[in-house]
């Protein structure tokens, strides 16, 4: 009786695994949407700490209104979303995605854009009006690697050198940089009047937008989801919800709520133009073969990786140049800050050790941005206190960098150099003072001699990580051998080839640094740790 109990049991079972979905036809797929969450009004994180956006609000619509189907967002910088939608990781990605012919190439796009916007010339409210490029000669501007923008003012320096602009190249969203015109710290940048709007309204500030002729050079106007190629059936979904709500009014009133317009209607030659398109994607297949061909191609390069290496290591010496400088502003501040430690001198010991927690307890990338962003807000309230007239935003960034890793790298060495002069054996300093040795003297040669040998191994870990603590340089605009890699790689697509690049030179160089430091070791004989005594 038990017997037929159980088998019973099992059918039952089988049949409900048997039987369809929820949603009656199949079984529901979720995709994963790559975006920045930095784009606003198309997405962001509001007060609530909540993904939102007029792009956010749209996929969440098209979730809504497709059963078999559900996504979930990852956050990403921009450079990474391109990257990120290559190596598989996201299905598609959503941040204001312009068009052109490179992308259109690797990556599959929507069929028609979602929303209309224009990009204008910013500049701060005493240049004069209807500023054209030409106008800007010498002038910087501020930019994202990869983005249109960013493209776009790169071929106007090939094509007009005469008339060249210089490109500041920053990790940073549209907001950061607008803001950065009204602060001094770049002539202009370029956006969309929808960020213009939105920076001025919620920051208080107002600067001046002018047109820019043939504007479809940085970027044919409309923004599209991008997918990968493999998604054909997931675009055709998704082009027909969006197509659903252009005809229903919804999408009309999304972008009332968070543009304040609507930027949805198509003009009839962009729709023909798209049409076109899409009729010359589909009537050009090719044999299996040829596609397998092509997708090897687009997975890896070597010739993209080989030229790859030129352009990073053309940014060597600026990466050595700041490893070199912060390694000794750490060297010196952490043998000051030791020093006042072990002398347990009052006051300055409590702010000393209170300024070590901080910045041992902080990230580097967090420190440099306090430095680049903060100091001149700091010296903005001492100008206002004391009615200076400091201008700090004329400050390379340069100088921030050196400041913010020589106070990280300070602080660990503090540590390391303070052990290191407490392990030398007092009866050394005994026998120093019993010959006549002052205290100065016996620090040189006795003390500092010692103690160096057994900083050593330390101090030598703590001078790779800084190396490659640089990499972080070029959030705060200074185009290293990291960021030469994420400008490469926006511009041909190539991340992977780009990103393995630099790690090798990375690599190399923490190689050449360890195989030094060993030397070092072996000259002055230091004694590691035996590991089979642990």
């Amino acid at each position: 009786m038990k017997v037929i109990k159980s088998l019973t049991l099992l059918v039952l079972i089988l049949f409900t695994l048997a039987l369809p979905s929820p949603t009656g036809l199949a079984q529901v797929k979720t995709y994963v949407v790559g975006t920045s969450g930095l784009t606003k009004p198309l997405n962001y994180f509001d007060d609530q700490k909540n993904l939102t956006g007029f792009e956010i609000e749209l996929i969440k619509e098209i979730d809504h209104r497709l059963s078999d189907v559900q996504f979930k967002f990852e956050i990403a910088d921009y450079p990474s979303l391109f990257a990120g939608l290559d190596s598989g990781k996201f299905d598609l990605v959503a941040n204001n995605l312009g068009e052109n012919p490179e992308r259109r190439a690797k990556f599959l796009f929507s069929h028609l854009p979602y929303v209309l916007t224009h990009n204008v010339l910013i500049t701060s409210t005493d240049s004069p009006d209807s500023l054209t490029l030409a106008d800007m000669t010498g002038k910087t501007f501020g930019v994202v690697p990869a983005s249109p923008n960013a493209l776009f003012l790169e071929e106007w320096n090939q094509s007009n050198p005469d008339l060249a602009v210089q490109i500041k190249y920053a990790d940073s969203d549209p907001s950061t940089l607008i803001r950065e015109v009204y602060n001094g710290r770049i002539d202009a940048t370029i956006y969309a009047t929808t960020y213009l709007k939105d920076v001025e309204e919620s920051f208080g500030i107002k600067l001046k937008a002018h047109p820019i002729e043939n504007e479809e050079k940085i970027r044919i106007p409309g923004s599209y989801f991008v997918y990968q190629k493999s998604h054909e059936d997931l675009r055709h979904k998704m082009d027909q919800v969006i197509a659903e709500m252009r005809e229903d009014g919804s999408l009309s009133d999304l972008s009332q709520r968070f543009f304040g317009e609507d930027l949805t209607d198509l003009p009839q030659d962009l729709i023909q133009r798209n049409n076109q398109l899409e009729r010359d994607r589909q009537a050009s297949p090719t044999s299996q073969l040829e596609a397998k061909q092509e997708n090897q191609e687009v997975l890896f390069s070597l010739t993209a990786l080989y030229q790859a290496f030129g352009p990073v290591l053309q940014k060597l010496p600026l990466t050595l140049l700041m490893t070199l400088v912060a390694a000794l502003i750490g060297l010196g501040l952490g043998f000051i800050m030791a020093i006042i430690k072990m002398k347990q001198i009052p006051i300055l010991t409590p702010l000393t050790q209170a300024w070590v927690s901080f910045l041992r307890g902080t990230p580097l990338l967090v420190q440099l941005f306090l430095a680049y962003y903060g100091l001149p807000i700091l010296i903005k309230i001492i100008n206002q206190q004391f009615h200076l007239n400091w201008d700090i935003h004329q400050v390379p960034a340069l100088l921030y960098a050196f400041l913010a890793m020589g106070l990280y790298t300070a602080a660990y060495n503090s540590e390391t150099i303070r052990s290191a002069l407490l392990s030398v054996n007092p009866s050394e300093m005994e026998a120093a003072h019993s010959i006549g040795l002052t205290k100065k003297q016996t620090l040189l040669r006795i003390i500092i001699p010692s103690a160096v040998i057994v900083a050593i191994p330390n101090l030598g870990n703590s001078l790779i990580n800084l190396l490659k603590g640089t990499s972080l340089a070029f959030t705060i605009t200074i185009v290293d051998m990291m960021g030469q890699a994420k400008i490469l790689a926006g511009a041909n697509l190539r991340y992977f080839e780009s990103y393995i690049a630099v790690s090798i030179i990375y690599w190399g160089l923490c190689l050449i640094l360890e195989w030094g430091l060993a030397k070092l070791e072996a000259y002055y004989q230091v004694d590691r740790p035996d590991p089979a005594s642990k």
